[in-house]
């Protein structure tokens, strides 16, 4: 899958926000049936979500098998509290990673030493560390729950990373995201601030915003923003076209019958899209958009060659036999240069690319199709074939 993140951003050294990492991967785990699994799994199928939660897990059998290293700095295995007031449970006497002060220290030991190396424990290095969480101030070396200025060490920013199946689909991507949305629940409790924007840290709320975020999110949102712009400039689009149209043809009937095809094209396009089983992006609402600037000009030439001949004394069906003899062959030539060169871009490797040349390339031959069949027909039903006078009885 394509790498996303989530941002936490507050007082990440609370143990509710500890605690929910593995809250929120549990749930992360049981996705409904009814809903995409946008999120990658290992290949046992269990949920594959990259956490600090599993370094510090990591960290503490690693000081069970060798203690030399946090030794140095500062706990002492052999108190109660290892001597840095950390709390131990269990019959194992292990860390409580609900208390605090325990957070601290292994947070910052993991920020200063990383993951030592065991017989049985990989070395993990601090450079890895801090792709996930990392102080707001310089730590003490030799006593890593405090900074440098001898404060308390204070975390304000952690990522928990991830991966998305498919990012490209869209319309699955929504109901994934829709999915981990509600499963962040054990996280947006816990924030003051919203989607849009941060809040203020409180004593009930430790973090002030909660974000997804990477490529495949900024992605699909800025896409879905630009879908939301174009699907309006396409109205916008058709009225000036129709406006302009009225204007220059001086009969907005005669405007309609020349835009009416490319409409229909744009609803042939997006039924085409569907049956291919393309989403709705950029690339694909962007081609829609274009198709009503390319397809109007082969209507225009339609209309015009027909309201040409017209002009010239030319009969209604021997106007519609001049669209659809030089007229339309020209047309067709034009066409056939057109799809010749998107159908270039369609072998493109790069998805978007094709995509594009693909349907670009599609948008012509349906352009032209509408062009020489819709418009046609529909100067035959607008203006009719004359009537012929009966001719007098003797």
């Amino acid at each position: 899958g394509e790498p996303a993140m989530l941002l936490l951003e507050g007082d990440v050294l609370d143990p509710k926000v500890f605690a929910g990492i593995e809250a929120f991967r549990q749930a992360l785990d049981d996705t409904p049936e009814d809903v995409p699994d946008k999120v990658t799994r290992t290949p046992d199928g269990s949920i594959d979500i990259l956490a600090l939660d599993e370094m510090v897990d990591l960290a503490i059998f690693s000081m069970l098998e060798d203690p030399a290293p946090f030794e140095a700095a500062g706990m002492d295995l052999e108190a109660d509290d290892y001597g840095i007031d950390c709390d131990r449970v269990g019959a194992a006497r292990l860390p409580d990673l609900d208390d605090r002060d325990c957070l601290a220290f292994f947070y910052g030991f993991l920020s200063l030493n990383g993951v030592p190396g065991t017989s049985s424990i990989p070395a993990i290095p601090t450079s890895i560390v801090a792709l996930y969480i990392t102080p707001e101030v310089p730590l003490n070396a030799t006593a890593p729950w405090m900074d440098e200025t001898g404060a308390p060490a204070e975390y304000k920013v952690m990522l928990i990373r991830f991966g998305i199946t498919r990012p490209e689909h869209f319309p699955s991507l929504k109901e994934g995201l829709e999915e981990i949305w509600r499963d962040l629940s054990v996280f947006t409790n816990l924030s003051s601030g919203t989607y849009d924007a941060p809040g203020e840290a409180t004593e009930e709320d430790p973090l002030t915003w909660v974000m997804l975020t990477g490529r495949p999110i900024i992605r699909y949102s800025a896409s879905t923003a630009m879908q939301d712009e174009m699907q309006s400039s396409l109205l916008l689009g058709t009225l000036f076209v129709f406006v302009t149209l009225a204007i220059g043809l001086r009969s907005p009937a005669q405007a309609a019958m020349s835009l009416g095809p490319i409409l229909v094209v744009v609803v042939w396009l997006y039924g085409l899209m569907h049956l291919a089983g393309a989403s709705l992006n950029i690339v694909t609402v962007t081609i829609a958009t274009i198709s009503l600037g390319v397809g109007i000009d082969y209507c225009i030439h339609v209309t015009e060659r027909y309201r040409e001949s017209r002009k010239e004394g030319a009969s209604h069906a021997a106007a519609l036999h001049a669209v659809g003899g030089a007229c339309g062959a020209a047309l067709v030539g034009s066409a056939a240069s057109d799809i010749a060169g998107f159908a270039v871009i369609a072998t493109s490797p790069m998805g978007l690319f094709s995509s594009f040349g693909t349907f670009s390339a599609t948008m012509i031959a349906l352009s032209l199709i509408a062009s020489l069949v819709l418009t046609t027909a529909g100067l035959g039903l607008l203006h009719g074939p004359e009537k012929v006078e009966p001719a007098p009885s003797d």
